[in-house]
């Protein structure tokens, strides 16, 4: 008879239906023979959710849309970054301490340290001022980009972020005479997700030097991507902040970095195509 798991860890969102995070986060359960398994809780609010993970004695959760800042209040503790960003996505019960974590800006990193070469000194631009925008701030500051430009179709959301940091200017959304003179380009949009319009940005007169990061995973190859590809631009899709962000979270519950295999990666994007 098979051995029912004795512990829970899962991802707490609304909607849940497109996540890849069990999946994943399953795969390595199974591959570090740890007796879990995760799930998703697709709810309505989080009120009493601190309650509820107690009771449930649940290990561990990732936090997504709508709730990375509304679950702060719920917490015990949180740690540096989830304070500096106001927003958790992983959350580890601690004997019964719910400690808040954000590991957003390593698995973006992540992403950025698979380039082969990054200016330093050019300017890099974020598309969007939503929830992932200031995770993409702090992981670009931290590596030692010198300026960021921020673009958003509404620009006062943009200038309330701005405002926040040193070196962190708004500029027109879609800006041609910007957008074809920087190192960097991140798209936190979700223009080019499955449901959504594409991102209007053609890339033909970039620096032939200029990198593209499109942190959308789903689907795989965005038109911003195909646009990258099509002007033999360097280019990382939302894959790597994905599974980078991933590994972070599971390192915080087990204390194990997983490993990211070409089997899990085939897994994944098999999975991503046929939703």
């Amino acid at each position: 008879m098979k051995r029912q798991p004795d512990n829970i860890i899962g991802i707490l969102g609304n909607p849940l239906k497109q996540s890849m995070s069990p999946i994943l986060h399953n795969y390595w359960i199974k591959q570090n023979r740890l007796n879990y398994y995760y799930c998703k809780f697709q709810i309505e609010n989080i009120k009493d959710i601190n309650k509820a993970i107690k009771k449930l004695n649940i290990k561990g959760l990732n936090v997504t849309i709508p709730f990375k800042k509304q679950i702060i209040k719920y917490l015990d503790k949180v740690d540096k970054t989830s304070s500096l960003l106001q927003a958790v996505n992983t959350i580890k019960n601690n004997n019964g301490l719910l400690e808040g974590y954000n590991t957003d800006v390593k698995g973006f990193q992540q992403g950025l340290d698979e380039f082969k070469s990054l200016s330093m000194s050019k300017p890099a631009i974020i598309l969007g001022a939503g929830g992932a925008c200031e995770a993409v701030i702090h992981g670009l500051k931290e590596k030692g980009i010198k300026e960021i430009y921020l673009m958003n179709r509404t620009k006062r959301k943009a200038e309330a972020i701005a405002e926040k940091y040193a070196k962190v200017l708004v500029k027109g959304w879609m800006d041609k005479d910007i957008i074809n003179n920087v190192g960097l380009i991140v798209n936190t949009t979700s223009l080019g997700m499955i449901g959504y319009p594409s991102l209007p940005l053609s890339l033909r007169q970039v620096d032939r030097d200029t990198k593209i990061y499109d942190i959308v995973y789903n689907p795989l190859e965005t038109q911003l991507i195909k646009e990258a590809k099509k002007n033999k631009l360097d280019y990382k899709t939302g894959l790597s902040m994905f599974l980078g962000q991933a590994q972070e979270s599971f390192k915080i519950w087990f204390k194990i970095k997983p490993t990211i295999n070409n089997y899990l990666i085939y897994k994944i994007k098999n999975n991503i195509v046929s939703r």
